[in-house]
C-alpha cells in the first residue's frame, strides 16, 4: 500500500468518528415521551408558560380545633400572607380566592373533615385583611371576588415569602354538626387558590 493511500484512509477513519460522536452529542433533549419505531409513531413533548402576574400564599399553617367537650362550636383562623406581581408599591391589587374541601359524594369541593367513615361538615371564611372583622363566608369550589390589599405588602410577600401579613382565613365547625358525630379524629385538607385580577 502507498503511504498516501494510509493517510487517506486514517483522515477517513477519523472523520467518521467525529461524524458518529457529532451525530450522539448532537442530539436535542428527550421530549416526555419518545415514539416508537412502526408505521406510525406518537410522542408527546410538555408546553409550559408564564403568565405576565403571578401571585403567592404563604404563612399557612395546620389548623388544630382542639377536642370537642358537647357544647359550643369549635374555630381556628390565621392570619396570612397574599403577595402578587403586577401593582405598584402605592396601589392596591385586587384578586380572587377560591376554597376546596375534601368534598362529599355529591360536591366534591364540600368542606368536610373525616374520620375515614363520617363526615363532619364545616365552614369557611376569607377576610382580605387580618383579623376577623369583616369576614365573609366562602363556598366551596367557587371564587370570591372584590379581594385587594395594598400593593406594598402583596410585592413584598410575592418576591420574599410570608412578610406583612395581610388576609385571614378562618373555620368553624358548628356544634350543630358536631353532635350526633361518632367518636374520633377527624381530619380534612382545605385548599385556597389566589388568581390576581
Amino acid at each position: 500500500m502507498q503511504p498516501g493511500f494510509q493517510t487517506l484512509c486514517s483522515m477517513g477513519r477519523r472523520a467518521l468518528g467525529a461524524l458518529v460522536v457529532g451525530l450522539v452529542l448532537g442530539q436535542p433533549a428527550d421530549a416526555a415521551n419518545q415514539g416508537a419505531t412502526g408505521p406510525t409513531s406518537t410522542g408527546a413533548v410538555d408546553i409550559t408558560l408564564t403568565t405576565g402576574i403571578s401571585s403567592r400564599i404563604s404563612g399557612l399553617v395546620d389548623l388544630a380545633l382542639g377536642n370537642w367537650t358537647g357544647a359550643g362550636d369549635l374555630s381556628g383562623d390565621q392570619d396570612i400572607c397574599i403577595g402578587r406581581t403586577g401593582v405598584g408599591f402605592f396601589g392596591s391589587g385586587s384578586y380572587r380566592i377560591r376554597a376546596d374541601g375534601d368534598g362529599d359524594t355529591t360536591d366534591i369541593n364540600a368542606f368536610t373533615l373525616t374520620n375515614g367513615v363520617d363526615l363532619i361538615y364545616y365552614d369557611v371564611f376569607f377576610n382580605d385583611q387580618t383579623g376577623l372583622a369583616g369576614r365573609q363566608a366562602l363556598t366551596g369550589g367557587q371564587m370570591l371576588s372584590g379581594q385587594g390589599g395594598s400593593g406594598f405588602s402583596e410585592i413584598f410577600n410575592w418576591l420574599f415569602g410570608c412578610v406583612v401579613r395581610n388576609a385571614n382565613v378562618s373555620v368553624v365547625v358548628p356544634q350543630a354538626n358536631l353532635q350526633g358525630a361518632a367518636g374520633g379524629a377527624y381530619t380534612g385538607t382545605l385548599t385556597l387558590v389566589l388568581i390576581p385580577d
